[in-house]
């Protein structure tokens, strides 16, 4: 389960790898760990992977600047446009894990074993809104009186526990095989269902592309097999 990520980082920050800390925790990060893992998958009883990725992939096109999807390839460290306080990088890695999911899915069609899925867990109280306005009030040294202590407080109360917002990946986990392979390649919501997705995170060619660019800057063959 590829569930790893980072959100609202307000600067373009590269990582010691040199690249979009984003990009790297969200999507390249779980790419390479899935490629060095799935050869050791348990081929005899099934094995699944699972991506978690969020509703907010479709504002992916909403903030993507002057860019279309196509050429956000050429933009996956963010050297061409960083905007929208990080939410830009942010949306368009959780697309990433929704492309990732379905290329992965047709290169193991024939393989019975395996099904991935992808999701969306629903807006959870993590500390993934430490970068943001709304970040816990001890993170950001704040007063309990602050207005923006107060929006934190607010925007805390609203969200799902984490237990809820496991929810979607425990059943993921947990469904027989023979119901796994009914919906493999599938997104689904924060309660369980199927959810229809949009034209552009159904675009089986970007897939690819992303497949092969994130194969060229891991330096890592993945073989479906």
């Amino acid at each position: 389960m590829n569930n790893a990520g980072v959100a609202g980082i307000p600067q373009r920050e590269l990582t010691k790898d040199g690249y979009e800390r984003t990009f790297q925790s969200n999507h390249l990060g779980p790419f390479l760990l899935t490629a060095k893992l799935f050869p050791y998958l348990d081929r005899a009883n099934g094995a699944r992977v699972i991506n978690v990725s969020s509703k907010l992939h479709s504002f992916a096109a909403a903030v993507g600047g002057k860019l279309g999807l196509s050429e956000t390839l050429e933009n996956l460290n963010g050297e061409v446009e960083y905007n929208a306080d990080g939410w830009q990088a942010y949306s368009l890695s959780k697309l990433e894990n929704i492309l990732f999911t379905q290329e992965l899915q047709r290169r193991s069609e024939g393989l019975d074993w395996f099904s991935t899925f992808s999701l969306h867990p629903g807006v959870v109280g993590t500390d993934i809104w430490r970068n943001t306005y709304v970040a816990k009030k001890e993170q950001q040294n704040l007063s309990s009186s602050s207005i923006q202590s107060i929006a934190s407080n607010l925007f805390y109360g609203s969200t799902i526990s984490i237990e809820e917002g496991a929810n979607t990946q425990i059943y993921l986990s947990c469904i027989n095989n023979n119901e796994a392979k009914r919906v493999k390649g599938l997104y689904f919501g924060e309660d369980r269902q199927p959810r229809k997705l949009e034209t552009f995170a159904n675009d089986s060619n970007i897939a690819k592309l992303l497949w092969e660019r994130s194969e060229a800057l891991t330096g890592v063959e993945f073989k479906v097999e």
